[in-house]
Parts: C-alpha cells; sequence; structure tokens
C-alpha cells in the first residue's frame, strides 16, 4: 500500500514538473507583444522619457516587439539601461506574460553648472556628477559665475572650500525649503567666493556671501520676504545684503 503511495506520488510530481516544462516552453514559444516602461522621476521627469528608453534600446540594436521571447534577453537589457547617464537604478525587467515590463529610477537633478571655461555639466542631490542636459526643467538650480573647477564622471562632490561645494551647499538649502525652492532659480559666485541668489520673480538680488552660517541668512531672509517686502512698493529696494550675522542690508533704489 505504501509503495502505491509513493508511486502516485511521485507520478503526481513528475507531472506538475511536466506541465512546469510545458509552460515554460511555450511561453518562450510566445512572441512579445507589449512593452510596459515605467519611469520614477518625481523632480525631473522630463530628463529621460519612455521614448528616450525605448531609443537606447533601439540604439543597442535590441529589438522587442515582435520578437519571442526565447530571443529576448532580460540581463542584457538591465546591462544596457545600467550604463544610461541619467538611470540611477533598474529596479525590473522581466516578463508578465507576452508583456515586457522595464522600471528604472532617474537621478534627482539639484544643479546645473555653467563653469568659467564654458562647461557645463549636472549635480544630484547627492553631488554626482551628470553630464548635462538640456531636459532637466525648471526646478533644477543654474549656478554661474567664478567657477574654475572641472568635475569628471563618476565623481562625487565632497566637502571642501571650492567655489562647486559652496554652490552645491547653498543649492541644497534652496530646495529643502519649498519657499525658497519656488523663489531662487538662480545662484552666481564671484572669484571672492561670494554667493548671490537672483529670485526667479522680481528683481531684488540677494548678496548672500560664503555659507557660513547660511541656514540662519536664509531664515532672516524669509522673514523679510514674509514680513516687510509684502509693505513696500516694488522698486523701493535694488538689492538684499544677508551677508552679516542677523542682519539683513536692503539697499534702496535712488531713482
Amino acid at each position: 500500500m505504501k509503495i502505491i503511495k509513493f508511486i502516485a506520488s511521485f507520478l503526481l510530481v513528475l507531472g506538475i514538473l511536466a506541465l512546469m516544462v510545458w509552460a515554460v516552453i511555450r511561453a518562450n514559444d510566445q512572441t512579445c507583444t507589449d512593452i510596459s516602461i515605467l519611469i520614477h522621476a518625481p523632480k525631473n521627469p522630463e530628463l529621460l522619457t519612455k521614448s528616450d528608453v525605448s531609443d537606447i534600446l533601439k540604439q543597442h540594436h535590441t529589438e522587442l516587439e515582435g520578437k519571442k521571447i526565447k530571443e529576448i534577453d532580460p540581463a542584457e537589457i538591465h546591462k544596457i539601461l545600467a550604463k544610461e547617464n541619467y538611470i540611477k537604478s533598474v529596479e525590473k525587467v522581466h516578463f508578465s506574460g507576452s508583456k515586457l515590463q522595464i522600471e528604472v529610477t532617474l537621478y534627482d537633478v539639484l544643479l546645473e553648472v555653467n563653469t568659467k571655461a564654458g562647461e557645463k555639466f549636472l549635480l544630484d542631490v547627492n553631488g554626482i556628477y551628470l553630464p548635462y542636459s538640456p531636459k532637466t526643467g525648471n526646478d533644477v538650480i543654474t549656478a554661474t559665475g567664478y567657477i574654475p573647477h572641472t568635475f569628471r564622471k563618476k565623481e562625487t562632490i565632497t566637502s571642501g572650500n571650492n567655489e562647486l561645494y559652496q554652490l552645491f551647499t547653498v543649492a541644497s538649502l534652496i530646495k529643502a525649503d519649498p519657499f525658497y525652492a519656488d523663489l531662487f532659480h538662480k545662484i552666481d559666485i564671484n572669484d571672492k567666493q561670494e554667493i548671490t541668489l537672483k529670485p526667479s520673480h522680481g528683481n531684488i538680488p540677494v548678496l548672500f556671501g560664503s555659507i557660513q552660517d547660511a541656514g540662519n541668512k536664509l531664515k532672516t531672509l524669509k522673514y523679510m520676504y514674509e514680513e516687510v517686502l509684502p509693505y513696500m512698493s516694488e522698486n523701493k529696494y535694488v538689492q538684499l545684503d544677508v551677508r552679516f550675522k542677523n542682519r539683513i542690508v536692503a539697499k534702496k533704489n535712488k531713482s
């Protein structure tokens, strides 16, 4: 009796394995009918679009739709996309039925840097170098001025006293506060490492100075914007200066 039960169980397992093998073979003989591309990029959705991802695969002669599933290598697709400049990570590349699902996450760009020598590149929120792209969107801060420092791919910005680190630090503080993120989209630095913030609306530049005591400078500046400027005529001041601790110097318009 025990032998019969054993044989029955063995045949059942064998049958299940046979069905699984048959299902895999049948699936591999199916044709890829659709491609689903999901891109996680809440801050810079235009940096790399679904169309861009499709074009990248085509450039590598990776035609997908219409090909048999067994002729498509998800690992190769993963490898190709992982090398793309603006893709931070490839979350998945796999088939669901006859549909190929691709999911990637992009870098979150913080700063567009324009160096003194005319070089352009990007920095993400963690200070990682990215090549320049004109498709970063309006939320990215533009840095200009005396920036002699150059940056290279795969380099990550570290603490230091150079112009680039100063700009990155101020840009990070601006982005951390929705009030300033909406107000300042341009920053400039001179050869004395003094930073000027340029508002996206209004015409009153802010002399910010160095990153020393930067947090308190921004708090003091917010008070000026919220409690003072709304009650002044639009052209009363031509410049705000927060370089001095707990103090704002407002330069009046002489005209």
